[in-house]
């Protein structure tokens, strides 16, 4: 299973890495907590916040669903079922 670090999406981590001179320790910490992760439902709150604000999401044309599945941040891995 991959991190949520793994998981991030490429524009994401490209927006992370611009900011990176401005909040080097922070967001080095928040990659160190999603390299520890799985699954989006492990996130804080705090842990999201700090991804919306080092990348410079817009996070007010999210739905519903992108809060609850985190689609805008990361890629979803397929659940692959053993029958």
């Amino acid at each position: 299973m991959k991190t949520l670090l793994e998981k991030l999406k490429p524009e994401i981590i490209e927006a992370l890495e611009e900011n990176r001179g401005e909040y080097d320790f922070s967001i080095t910490d928040l990659y160190e907590e999603l390299d520890d992760m799985y699954l989006y439902s492990q996130l804080t709150i705090r842990q999201l916040r700090d991804i919306i604000l080092y990348a410079d999401v817009n996070e007010y044309d999210w739905d519903t669903i992108d809060w609850k599945y985190g689609d805008k941040l990361f890629y979803q891995e397929a659940i692959e079922l053993a029958i």
